[in-house]
């Protein structure tokens, strides 16, 4: 059955109405943002975030620039952009086969790390590997996981709907970018020193794959 949706914008709320073939309209969800929905930081730095693609991630490279550059035409800036060296930047990728086997990504936003799962990705087609970077990419501007959002209802339409409710989409709607967008304003930027300290630390499980010891 051929499904389609419509995303209403509002002032500062959002209504989310499910169509179903010529079916009449199922009755909005009004949804306010609320902190549910972000986590604590995010990894920008002077208004960007500088991404390392590390060797064992080299074979997604272009599905992680495409997913870079349809965030950044959503948003309207470049926020995402590569760099050469890890040293330089404040978000790196890695391939792994040390994810548990039901992610086909990770973004673990206190190690600056996104680590993708190879036993998926290597399966994937473009679209649904650019579907896992784009979700992933969204944690870094500080938005949770909508898919175990408290409320049934709203968890059912995210899940449907939504980027972050991992529907494996690589449109963003309006909703997926005024939510990304708000949650950059309500997270706080880590500071230099808690950057480098996390960095350093390499008893993290996720510092340990940037650094080749898993």
């Amino acid at each position: 059955m051929f499904k389609r949706f419509v995303i209403i914008a509002m002032v500062g709320v959002f209504g989310l109405a499910g169509f179903v073939g010529s079916e009449k309209p199922a009755a909005a969800s009004q949804v306010t943002f609320t902190s549910e929905m972000h986590g604590s930081k995010n990894l920008t730095n002077h208004g960007m975030i500088k991404y390392y693609v590390k060797a064992d991630a080299k074979k997604y490279q272009g599905d992680i620039q495409a997913a870079a550059n349809k965030w950044n035409r959503a948003l309207g800036r470049r926020l995402f952009r590569p760099t050469s060296s890890l040293t330089q930047s404040r978000l790196a990728f890695t391939g792994t086969t040390q994810l548990a086997a039901g992610y086909a990504g990770m973004a673990e936003v206190n190690s600056e790390v996104i680590a993708l799962n190879d036993r998926w990705m290597q399966r994937y087609s473009h679209q649904k590997r650019q579907a896992v970077v784009i979700h992933e990419m969204g944690h870094t501007m500080g938005t949770s996981d909508l898919y175990d959002y408290s409320d049934p209802i709203l968890r059912r339409q995210f899940k449907r709907l939504t980027i972050m409710g991992g529907n494996y989409h690589t449109t963003m709607t309006h909703f997926d970018v005024s939510l990304a967008k708000w949650s950059l304003k309500k997270t706080h930027v880590m500071s230099n020193a808690t950057f480098q300290g996390y960095r350093a630390n390499q008893g993290l499980f996720y510092q340990q794959m940037i650094h080749g010891k898993l």
